[in-house]
């Protein structure tokens, strides 16, 4: 993607002229001199727009797992102050998720485009869908981490700078109204150089997802539903394909992924996922939960399935089991995974994730497979939610969840055991869990569901391999995997369910107040 990739040195000043700060919103003055010399051609516009695509996520986002029930971030990144409930309104991670600099960029864009001359029509909607796509997308994650924030309504001056909060559903409104708006500029597919741009389809499964994440049950099953009926995305045949650096921009699965390029923008997601003996640093390791929440290949859970043998706990799972992680014995490209030895000391809960670092190899960190924002598989989900929430179990729920289910070859819903619109939503959680894993999405499933209390409050395990059969053993014939403790962890359920406002975005607004569950 060789235009998302390259900024421009002009682009480079106009963003750094514009970076100092005087109130909570980071805003810079406007009299800058690259404000009165940019936007005299369409490149221009361009290159603006190109260096708005650096705010969507990409692998620094898997770091949201270790935050949930499904992993354990053993170093870095302030995981282990979310998960545990240390977290106050100082931590670091709060203050990265609090960022107004590329919602300032995306209507300084609004701004300034009309001085751009000679621009046809057709670009300038182009333009424009993504940059709403993008204010759309930075608000999206404001609200879902600190629900009531202040809504920009334009570019304001460095005295208009300081804002109280907006109502969630104030910002939501507006959120939905950019999607909205473009949804009709944005074009169903783009050429292959312009790979990882927005289309139609991106913008709708956004608007999906926040529609579900905020219980709009009809209109989020319709969003869905929308971009089903229209058949330019399919599940792709082959589930572990997702992930690798060969199926980049290969598959009709993916409908919006942050681009990266072996030779030009690499990423460090093997240094979270990989164990340490092959040149990782397992920063992020799966929870004994995750993995039990995989059934055997019959679709029984392993509570109920005559195929679970505690011995042979590996055996006859899930064909996603073996997609999503690696273990003791098996091979990652020719190397085998041993987790004895130093190995141990970093394995906390002897498992790691496979996702995204199937093809890691050679030793070398640095890796280029693309990291997922939005699939096809995902809408599935939000459609069997919403729609089994909004007016219970159907046919097209079924058929949805069947199509994944398929996929993965495993055997479709039981329509007898899951018949009710209850039964029907903890197995839509518990596939939402066992297909997403690793993603970066169970962190607000949790929170939305408000099951975070139950699945947090936990003192934290590894997996108990002392009965498997295979597994290593010490001089004396003792299994060398003992369970052991990895974490305590507290979720306060009357302050966790918000994340603060920073306390720097406090300090610098006179109107802007701290959430009542953080004063």
């Amino acid at each position: 993607m060789k235009k998302l990739s390259i900024i421009s040195v002009a682009i480079l000043l106009a963003a750094t002229s514009l970076s100092s700060c005087r109130k909570f919103l980071d805003k810079a003055p406007l009299d800058t001199p690259s404000e009165q010399t940019y936007w005299t051609t369409t490149d221009q516009a361009k290159y603006w727009v190109n260096n708005l695509y650096n705010s969507l996520g990409g692998v620094e986002e898997s770091i949201y797992d270790a935050y949930s029930d499904n992993a354990y971030g053993r170093a870095g990144s302030g995981a282990n102050n979310i998960a545990n409930g240390a977290f106050e309104t100082i931590d670091s991670r709060v203050s990265a998720e609090w960022s107004y600099n590329y919602i300032r960029l995306a209507l300084q864009f609004f701004d300034n485009v009309g001085r751009v001359p000679n621009m046809p029509d057709a670009q300038l909607k182009e333009l424009s869908g993504q940059v709403r796509f993008i204010l759309a997308y930075r608000y999206y994650k404001m609200i879902t981490f600190f629900r009531d924030v202040p809504l920009l309504p334009k570019v304001l001056s460095v005295e208009e700078a300081d804002l109280g909060k907006s109502t969630k559903a104030e910002v939501l409104a507006y959120i939905l109204e950019q999607l909205n708006t473009a949804i009709t500029e944005l074009p169903v597919s783009w050429p292959a150089a312009d790979n990882g741009r927005v289309t139609k389809g991106a913008a709708l499964a956004l608007k999906a997802r926040v529609l579900l994440y905020n219980e709009k049950w009809t209109e989020a099953a319709a969003t869905a539903k929308e971009i089903m009926d229209a058949n330019n995305y399919q599940l792709h045949p082959n589930f572990n394909e997702l992930f690798i650096a060969a199926f980049n921009n290969r598959t009709k699965e993916v409908i919006l992924a942050k681009q990266y390029a072996e030779t030009a923008n690499t990423h460090d997601i093997n240094l979270r996922y990989a164990p340490v003996a092959i040149n990782g640093q397992a920063l992020i390791l799966p929870t004994n939960e995750l993995q039990a929440s995989f059934e055997m290949k019959d679709g029984l859970p392993i509570t109920e399935s005559p195929l679970y043998n505690v011995t042979q706990p590996f055996q006859n799972r899930d064909p996603r089991y073996y997609v999503t992680f690696l273990y003791h014995g098996q091979t990652l490209n020719g190397t085998p995974i041993n987790l004895t030895g130093s190995e141990y000391n970093f394995a906390f809960t002897y498992i790691y994730y496979r996702k995204y670092i199937a093809d890691f190899k050679d030793r070398v960190r640095p890796s280029f497979v693309n990291w997922t924002l939005f699939r096809y598989a995902e809408v599935l989900l939000n459609y069997a939610e919403a729609k089994n929430e909004d007016t219970g179990p159907d046919a097209t729920v079924y058929d949805a969840l069947d199509l994944i289910r398929k996929r993965a070859g495993m055997p479709v819903v039981d329509r007898a055991k899951y018949s009710s619109q209850a039964t029907l939503r903890n197995f839509i959680r518990n596939e939402r869990r066992v297909e997403l894993a690793g993603e970066g999405l169970r962190y607000f499933d949790i929170i939305r569901w408000r099951i975070a209390e139950q699945v947090l409050n936990i003192n934290l395990k590894s997996m108990d391999l002392s009965l498997w059969a295979d597994g290593p053993k010490d001089a004396n014939g003792q299994p060398v995997f003992k369970q052991r403790n990895v974490q305590v962890r507290i979720f306060n359920p009357a302050r966790h369910y918000v994340w603060p406002i920073p306390q720097t975005a406090i300090d610098r607004s006179e109107l802007l107040e701290q959430h009542p569950e953080w004063r």
